[in-house]
């Protein structure tokens, strides 16, 4: 499993709380900053069709948040994140690439935990 998360230098512990699962809306995209090591880790999640899907929100192609001058980055079939500083595209699913000259997104593993919190986890 991809986990290039780790390497950020204000990365996340395994087992982080994110949020409340029930803010993560259903097409909707979520923008948080966590605070990990003094330092904030920003992250974006999605809800599609019931399942969360969680990311570093830096899109690698200059890093800069996907909702860098947007919030609208979910395309009308939502199924694909969009950057809105350069306009490269990602599915939702795998954070691949879709169109544009860049990697794919760095996705943060996430589980349901017994109090129905988002948290991110290691593999």
């Amino acid at each position: 499993m991809h986990d290039a998360w780790r390497n950020y230098a204000n990365a996340p512990k395994e087992g982080a709380i994110i949020c409340p699962s029930n803010d993560i809306k259903e097409g909707k995209a979520h923008y948080m900053e966590m605070m990990s090591n003094d330092e904030s880790f920003p992250v974006i999640a999605t809800r599609l069709n019931g399942r969360i899907y969680c990311y570093v929100n830096a899109c690698p192609h200059q890093y800069l948040p996907l909702n860098y001058r947007s919030d609208n980055i979910i395309s009308s079939d939502g199924q694909r994140f969009l950057c809105s500083a350069h306009g490269a595209v990602f599915d939702i699913k795998t954070g691949n690439c879709l169109t544009g000259d860049c990697d794919k997104l760095d996705a943060l593993p996430v589980f349901l935990d017994s109090t129905s919190k988002c948290s991110t986890c290691g593999f």
